[in-house]
């Protein structure tokens, strides 16, 4: 098989439906993790503070589906070949918006672990990378619709 456009946009639909279906397992599964000896001992979190997973995990949650979701959205658009349209513009801009929100979620979790804030500072920077290139596809589509009605 060779390695096209498709199979990549394919790739990333699956990854990003994927991550979909393992978030939502977790969620489903955290309150008994929490419950067990799973997390003690690991990534930095002490014995009282695995309470505070819970509301963190399902807290990050929300702008990470709304991320999620839009991204899928805007991989399918560019599978139809729709790249430098304005609904890509507003699927990026919510992607960014829904980084930088679970940024502030992370940030403010920080108390339970400095991973968590590690996490925000790497979650802000997607988030502003993001809004650059939304900016530059909202450009692109000013000029692709200026283009289109020059004759």
């Amino acid at each position: 098989m060779s390695w096209s456009k498709d199979s990549s946009i394919i790739l990333s639909q699956v990854s990003t439906r994927i991550v979909m279906g393992l978030g939502a397992i977790l969620a489903a599964l955290l309150p008994f993790l929490c419950f067990s000896d799973f997390f003690y001992g690991r990534a930095f979190i002490s014995a009282e503070n695995i309470l505070f997973l819970m509301p963190i995990y399902y807290a990050f949650c929300i702008p990470a589906y709304i991320a999620l979701f839009a991204l899928d959205r805007l991989l399918a658009a560019v599978k139809r070949e729709e790249v430098f349209t304005a609904n890509n513009v507003k699927y990026l801009r919510t992607i960014s918006w829904a980084c930088i929100a679970a940024a502030i979620v992370l940030l403010i979790s920080s108390f339970v672990s400095v991973v968590f804030f590690a996490v925000a500072i790497l979650a802000t920077f997607f988030g502003i990378i993001l809004r650059a290139v939304k900016n530059l596809f909202a450009a692109a589509v000013v000029l692709k619709s200026e283009n289109e009605l020059t004759i």
